[in-house]
């Protein structure tokens, strides 16, 4: 316990400590005053040293060839997919294939992305039309069909300059990756985070994937229509032992495109719950799945605390006793998940 409380000063702001003094007192009736008392001694200790110009150039032979394959899930938005294609025909390394599982739920439709035919584009484009809605399913479809080396994973409302795939695949080779991720902000946002460094993040609409480990992960569809399906690829990598890095001088812009058309609300089997359950079931069960018994425990008390901030009850004691109910609730349709 006194290495504990120390690690947590001497690596996080010091309100986590007391943050752990109360979970230790709520979850095991104990005050552990000594290793508390003792960890305040300590400073939290400084970020690592920036190695400046320093040049990195792994040995790993991750790279054979240099073929790429895009995967694009879209719905009603064929104005923006079309300015990613156009962004793709431009690259200085030309992707093999670009697939496309375009989704519109009206079983009286058909495709309306009729330049695909119309035009002529400098690689193979796979289109598959279907009813059936969800980014999850779309992007498991498009996952079948690739072929090339690598896969960068995309979305259709993307825009990058021409060297975006010659960069991906010249920061594979200098870092000695398979999985790798671009800086992805709105055209509004600042780049914050300027260190190209391994991340416990992921992102679907903006990674860059060795092809062969297609064939261990998917996208799970208990996630469908909800959060958390990139959070979980991501794991289901990295539970393969392989690193995610995040490419901080690689770019995509993410224009973060009004929903298209043909999109309509999901009603979830929770939403006539009495007791709304909090948090999600679909991010209890990420958590479930991911986090152990103690992180699992800290994340309820960090809700817990959070949503009482934001609630206008003031007894606690009866707040207490909803988000209980809630929490147990979100459990409840987790497992049903």
């Amino acid at each position: 316990e006194i290495q504990l409380f120390q690690f947590v000063r001497q690596h996080y702001k010091c309100l986590w400590v007391f943050f752990l003094l109360y979970c230790y007192l709520i979850y095991e009736k104990r005050f552990v005053i000594v290793p508390f008392l003792y960890s305040l001694r300590f400073s939290k200790l400084k970020p690592y040293r920036s190695l400046g110009n320093t040049q990195i150039q792994s040995t790993k032979d991750v790279l054979k060839n240099r073929e790429v394959d895009v995967i694009i899930p879209t719905i009603g938005r064929k104005k923006y997919l079309y300015d990613v294609l156009k962004d793709l025909s431009t690259q200085s390394i030309i992707p093999k294939n670009v697939i496309i599982v375009e989704q519109n739920p009206d079983p009286t439709s058909s495709s309306e992305l009729d330049y695909i035919e119309n035009e002529q584009w400098p690689f193979n484009i796979d289109h598959t039309f279907t009813h059936q809605a969800g980014v999850c399913n779309a992007r498991n479809i498009a996952l079948s069909k690739v072929t090339s080396e690598w896969t960068l994973l995309g979305d259709d409302d993307n825009r990058f300059d021409s060297d975006l795939i010659e960069s991906l695949l010249d920061r594979i080779v200098q870092y000695g990756t398979e999985v790798g991720m671009t800086v992805y902000l709105q055209p509004q946002e600042k780049q914050t985070y300027l260190d190209t460094a391994q991340t416990g993040i992921f992102g679907a609409g903006n990674a860059i994937i060795k092809s062969e480990l297609i064939e261990d992960v998917k996208f799970d569809t208990r996630y469908e229509f909800n959060y958390g399906e990139d959070t979980d690829f991501g794991n289901q990598l990295r539970q393969l032992g392989k690193d995610v890095v995040f490419f901080a001088d690689v770019r995509i812009t993410h224009l973060k495109a009004p929903i298209g058309g043909y999109r309509t609300k999901v009603t979830q089997k929770w939403d006539q719950d009495a007791v709304k359950p909090l948090p999600s079931p679909t991010i209890q069960l990420l958590y479930q799945t991911y986090f152990t018994k103690y992180q699992i425990l800290g994340y309820k008390m960090l809700l817990k605390l959070r949503a009482f901030k934001r609630s206008k009850r003031v007894n606690p004691f009866s707040f207490s006793a909803r988000f209980n109910k809630q929490w147990d609730r979100s459990i409840y349709w987790a497992s049903k998940l």
